[in-house]
């Protein structure tokens, strides 16, 4: 009984596998689009056009469905503190909010060092030592996790020096309004704006086929600005009201986490029959097939809508909290189950540490020409290990330093 005890406890890693899947997806993503962006042949470089792991910039909703998730899992447990209940919601979505900085930091910072290092050099060639100065300064934002926001830094892009930064700050800023209501009033967060909030972000994200990039804005029933490209001009002067792209879809993940919080608690006092359960296994595994396939190499001769793409992340996740189908109780067996929890643990690093790293890989090699075009491959294989011996170094420093303290507590 004890035994079976402990099993319950421990954590589901068949939501890490997914976390680990989806960073290193990311890595491809980027590899094959953003880095690709300056191997266009006019300062020497060549890399093949590509189509593996484009649609993982999609399935990023995972990592924030799970955090919307596990967020509301800390809120509940802090319920039991009386103590805790009886100070101000600000003051506990502030402490909630620290606890996140304090782990996040110390990565981003590091991330935001190699950006320095690494994409001054590489990504902005034409820069003189007085631009990279500029760029450094005016990139403040970036090393104090505010890029969500919308400060600018100098440069083409609005988050010049590790672009995959923004949503980490998206996590953490969102993530204190939504802890906020929760300590506030949980029923009228949780059972009215919550749902209320997705119904309308998921109806803006899947058919304006708006881009959760940090560099894009919308406006209220005006237009689009934007640096890059993304749906409408920057110096557009009748957009008024406007907010971050980047910070709807992290809102819209961490809601659909809220709501499956409560969902799988109700779930999971449903008492399953054998032909339920194999009904659940079943969806899984062709949602599971379906959504890696679209991330790793999306179908050419059928394609999947933006809906149908975020409809396959709630169910594998939904899925994989439930944990009572085959597939997932098959991932969490003895053998691998210490691999996989620790594959997990540091997906969120190497999401944070990819980006320059990606960008070095790519001048490692060298101008080439046309003839000798570079391979998708031979740029994200090595990002890939690379990023991830970082991130397990880094992952050791944390927890014999940072999370170790937070332990002792």
């Amino acid at each position: 009984m004890e035994e079976k005890d402990a099993l319950k406890s421990k954590r589901n890693v068949a939501i890490e596998i997914w976390r680990f899947a989806i960073a290193v997806a990311i890595i491809g993503f980027h590899t094959g689009w953003i880095i690709a962006r300056s191997a266009n042949g006019s300062n020497g470089y060549w890399m093949e056009t590509s189509n593996w792991f484009f649609g993982a910039s999609e399935v990023l909703l995972i990592f924030t469905l799970t955090a919307g998730y596990f967020m509301v899992s800390h809120f509940k447990k802090r319920q039991k503190d009386v103590k805790y209940q009886e100070r101000s919601a600000a003051s506990r979505a502030w402490e909630y909010t620290w606890s996140r900085i304090k782990a996040l930091l110390p990565v981003l910072i590091i991330g935001y060092i190699l950006g320095v290092i690494i994409s001054t050099k590489y990504y902005y060639p034409a820069y003189n030592f007085k631009d990279i100065c500029d760029m450094i300064i005016n990139s403040a934002w970036e090393f104090l996790g505010f890029h969500a926001v919308g400060l600018r830094s100098t440069g083409g892009e609005f988050f010049n020096l590790n672009g995959t930064l923004w949503f980490i700050s998206a996590i953490i800023i969102v993530g204190y309004f939504l802890y906020w209501g929760l300590c506030k009033d949980e029923e009228k967060t949780s059972g009215f704006f919550a749902p209320l909030i997705f119904i309308f972000l998921s109806g803006w994200w899947c058919f304006t086929n708006t881009r959760a990039a940090q560099t894009a804005w919308s406006t209220f029933g005006l237009q689009t600005a934007s640096t890059n490209g993304m749906g409408g001009s920057a110096t557009d002067a009748t957009a008024t009201i406007g907010f971050n792209n980047g910070l709807l879809f992290v809102l819209l993940g961490l809601l659909g986490g809220m709501i499956l919080y409560y969902l799988i608690q109700k779930l999971k006092e449903h008492k399953f029959t054998s032909i339920g359960k194999i009904g659940l296994t079943i969806t899984n595994i062709i949602a599971s097939g379906l959504l890696l396939w679209y991330t790793i190499y999306q179908p050419t001769w059928f394609n999947l809508d933006r809906w149908t793409v975020s409809l396959l992340c709630i169910i594998v996740i939904a899925l994989a909290l439930l944990n009572k189908d085959s597939l997932t109780k098959a991932l969490n067996n003895k053998v691998t189950y210490n691999l996989f929890k620790y594959l997990g643990s540091i997906s969120l690093y190497i999401y944070m540490l990819h980006y320059p790293i990606a960008i070095l890989m790519l001048r490692v090699l060298g101008p080439n020409s046309a003839q000798t075009i570079y391979s998708f491959w031979k740029i994200f294989i090595p990002t890939v290990v690379i990023t991830i011996i970082l991130s397990v170094f880094v992952k050791l420093i944390m927890d014999l330093t940072i999370l170790k303290k937070k332990e002792a507590k």
